[in-house]
Parts: C-alpha cells; sequence; structure tokens
C-alpha cells in the first residue's frame, strides 16, 4: 500500500512539536520553496532557500525562549496537505506566553515536499490549498 502524502509530512510536525527545527528533513525536495504568507510582514513571501541556518526562520525564532508547533489536524487533498496547527512559546524578553492556531500548506511531489506555506488564518489557508487543486497552480504566499 502507497504511503499517504500525510505520512510524508507528519515526521515534521513530531519534530516541531519538541522544538526541533532543523532545516534538513529527508521529506524534504532539493528544491523546496518555503515561506509565510502576506498576514506575516516582513517574512512574506515564499523562495527557495538551503541556507542553514537559514537567516529567515532565524529572525522568526530569535524572540522566543520556547516554541513548539503542534499538529492537530491533517488535511490531504490531492497534492497538497492542509495542517492544522497550534503555535506555543514563550518570548525571551518578556516571558509572555503564546497558543496560537495557524495553518500550513504542504504540496507533496513523488514523495517530497516541494512547497510549504504558512499561514495564521486556517480557512485561507484550506481555501488556498484548495484553489491550487482547482488550477493546478501553486498555493499564493
Amino acid at each position: 500500500m502507497a504511503s499517504s502524502n500525510v505520512d510524508t509530512v507528519r515526521p515534521l510536525y513530531e519534530a516541531w512539536g519538541r522544538s526541533d527545527f532543523r532545516p534538513s528533513f529527508d521529506a524534504y525536495d532539493d528544491d523546496m520553496e518555503w515561506g509565510w504568507s502576506d498576514e506575516f510582514p516582513g517574512l512574506a513571501g515564499v523562495f527557495r532557500d538551503t541556507r542553514d541556518p537559514n537567516p529567515r526562520l532565524r529572525s522568526w525564532l530569535s524572540p522566543w525562549e520556547e516554541w513548539q508547533c503542534v499538529a492537530e489536524e491533517y488535511i490531504e487533498l490531492e497534492d497538497h496537505v492542509v495542517v492544522f496547527a497550534i503555535y506555543r512559546g514563550r518570548g525571551k524578553d518578556s516571558g509572555v506566553p503564546v497558543d496560537q492556531e495557524g495553518a500550513h500548506v504542504l504540496r507533496i511531489r513523488n514523495g517530497k515536499i516541494v512547497r510549504l506555506v504558512i499561514y495564521a488564518d486556517r480557512e485561507r489557508a484550506l481555501a488556498a490549498a484548495r484553489a491550487a487543486e482547482t488550477t493546478g497552480g501553486e498555493v499564493a504566499g
């Protein structure tokens, strides 16, 4: 039986739930593109960026003493997987805890993740994935 696309992405979220954000996973395609939707000023945009350590990811993680991304639900849509996630963290300077919903849209090709876009709004992420499946295009960043 063939593995599902959810099986491809699940190990990332297991690691991210433990605050392991290393930039390289076996599931990533060598030409993977990733980024944030326009809901994230200063980080918005989807790029092919394989630098290690990745400056955009470091920028996102730098103000947090602790940060986790925990998957709550996986929704498989042909070659996309939408992951409803909870972000949990604590600010380095403020000590303020964060517990926020969000979503990721991942595109899978030949068993590898070729694109990952991070959204703040879950319904927007789901709509973007459905639109991409309908048109055969990419999820907008």
